[in-house]
């Protein structure tokens, strides 16, 4: 193999993988609180280095809900990255 052929492979393979752990990765923020949720989003609050922000979710038809979810539940909220938006992948009450 051609030193410019394997320089090719391995920048088409570090995509992929790029692509794919991007596209794989998951996160979670824990004990946090549902401010706003309608059949297509959630905003939940969390406390964050002493100060209160808000996180966004898009929730979909493949999303996971387990418990009571309302204004005011504390929850866990798993979540995907993609095109730039946190996609719940599951939410769950901590009440």
């Amino acid at each position: 193999m051609t030193a410019r052929r394997l320089s090719a492979a391995l920048i088409v393979a570090g995509v992929v993988a790029m692509l794919i752990t991007r596209k794989d990765a998951a996160l979670n923020v824990s004990n946090v609180t549902i401010v706003w949720m309608d059949a297509h989003y959630l905003v939940v609050s969390r406390n964050l280095k002493g100060k209160s922000e808000e996180v966004r979710f898009v929730v979909n038809s493949e999303t996971v809900r387990k418990g009571n979810l309302r204004i005011g539940s504390k929850v866990t909220v798993h979540y995907t990255i993609q095109n730039h938006e946190n996609i719940a992948t599951s939410i769950q009450t901590r009440d």
